[in-house]
């Protein structure tokens, strides 16, 4: 039995399968087998967790007549578009699903959905960053097609949310980050010059300006257009030596100071201009936070919002509150952020805490049923105090009600990166100058770890790591053999 097998086994054993998409259960280990990258590691949990993320992913993989499409929740909801596709969380999917072998066979049609599709435009994404880093790890598509299709969608999102301070709002809910503290004043929608879709338009020109360089044809344009968006997100939205989102009441966003974001608490949102290198080199001690028990890291992970705040988690009758809950999108999204810190802002001592959030990350895939059993699993969003998925502890109290998508709506839920937080660490895998390189951060309390089956374009590689050379007997230190 490989360690594939070992797992699939467990996960099948345990599971309801509700929904079947293109791959059931009974095909998940030998797609698997085919598919990912395979990973041994002394830290257990990230181990396991890391297998579970994938037997989920899988799930959500569904063959139409558009292609390929990637799903959010597995049963059909009534605000999901086309397919049951939700844009809000595609770069997510695109970013974990970039490290299976055939890749492109699975996102190539996705990614043209939602460059093409109105569903694209609905709520706020990286996709085009998303985009830029699946082509970078397997050259799947023609890059001046996509090119021409991401310029278009490009400026229809910059037309449909653009004020006249030059920054561009969002709403909370359509940043899929609802009942934010931020965002919401007596519960009602309030447009906000936000840290997020400013952050994903930035991070848009700045990968339109890289492809364009790549076709031979550089576009100042983009580049200056990312350029004014950091310039206007320092004058308005840092604050505190923080990211924090601006919502008026008047929605007058030519009058935005930074005196009027006093009073406006931190939120884990304010960490998402690190995954695109847009804050300046010398402000990242701002990531301590997520450390310090008083205000990010709470027992069952990385809360939405400061628990100093006297508004955190303040009462919603609503089951998705991102006013200091537990979300794995954020935690994925900080831990991407964290990560970028380490390699592109110099600052290899948060390498052991990106290792120990992983670990807090992987330990809160569980779930205690009925009988005292403990399984693998995945929902929406957890308490951070209480172990309990605290979604579906309302929905089911509600009898899963179908207005609200019916039995077990958020399991297996795909709204967040697991596998692509380990292998971007455990690999180093960036593409610079051109060149893959391989500069991993390796925990100080691992001796030995070893990935593989792991594809970077059509080159199959195996990664080891072993510090004393007598687990592998390979020799010492990080090697990277290509097959």
């Amino acid at each position: 039995m490989n360690i594939v097998e070992k797992y699939v086994s467990e996960f099948n054993e345990n599971d309801e399968e509700l929904v079947v998409n293109s791959i059931s259960n009974k095909d998940a280990l030998k797609w698997m087998n085919e598919e990912i990258p395979y990973l041994y590691c002394p830290d257990k949990e990230i181990e396991k967790t890391y297998y579970f993320r994938w037997w989920t992913y899988r799930k959500h993989i569904k063959e139409t007549e558009d292609g390929y499409m990637i799903t959010e929740f597995l049963p059909k909801v009534s605000w999901s578009g086309k397919h049951n596709t939700i844009n809000a969380t595609c770069g997510h999917h695109i970013n974990e699903g970039r490290w299976l072998k055939n890749a492109g066979k699975y996102l190539n049609d996705y990614i043209k959905h939602f460059l093409t599709y109105e569903g694209g435009l609905r709520y706020s994404s990286w996709l085009i960053y998303a985009s830029l880093n699946l082509y970078k790890t397997k050259h799947c598509f023609d890059l001046q097609k996509f090119y021409d299709l991401a310029v278009c969608y490009f400026e229809k999102v910059k037309e449909l949310h653009k004020t006249d301070s030059g920054l561009y709002f969002s709403v909370d809910g359509l940043d899929a980050m609802e009942y934010s503290i931020s965002g919401r004043h007596n519960f009602q929608k309030i447009k906000g010059l936000r840290p997020t879709l400013n952050s994903y338009i930035y991070a848009g020109a700045k990968s339109l300006y890289e492809i364009s360089v790549l076709l031979g044809k550089p576009n100042e344009k983009y580049l200056k257009e990312a350029e004014t968006i950091k310039e206007l997100m320092y004058k308005y939205l840092y604050q505190d030596e923080f990211f924090k989102a601006f919502h008026p009441l008047n929605e007058d966003f030519t009058m935005a100071n930074k005196e009027m974001l006093k009073d406006v608490p931190k939120e884990l949102l304010g960490f998402i201009p690190w995954i695109y290198s847009l804050p300046n080199k010398g402000d990242e001690k701002v990531f301590e936070m997520l450390w310090d028990k008083e205000i990010f890291y709470a027992p069952q992970g990385l809360t939405t919002a400061d628990m100093r705040d006297e508004r955190f988690l303040y009462e919603v009758d609503h089951e998705c509150l991102w006013n200091g809950y537990v979300w794995p999108f954020a935690t994925s999204q900080t831990l991407t952020a964290l990560l970028n810190v380490i390699r592109h802002y110099d600052k290899n001592e948060y390498s052991e805490k990106y290792f120990e959030l992983l670990h807090q990350y992987a330990t809160q895939h569980h779930r205690i049923t009925q009988d005292g059993k403990k399984i693998m699993w995945i929902d929406e969003v957890r308490h951070p105090f209480n172990d309990d998925w605290s979604s579906r502890t309302i929905l089911e109290s509600l009898k899963w009600s179908p207005d609200k998508g019916g039995k077990e709506r958020g399991k297996d839920y795909n709204h967040s990166t697991f596998a692509d937080l380990v292998l971007s660490a455990l690999t180093g895998f960036e593409i610079i100058d051109n060149k893959a390189e391989f500069n991993p951060i390796i925990p100080n309390d691992w001796d030995w770890y070893k990935i593989e089956n792991l594809y970077i374009d059509d080159k199959k590689y195996t990664i080891v790591y072993d510090k004393t050379g007598e687990k592998f007997g390979n020799g010492k230190g990080f090697k990277v053999i290509a097959e």
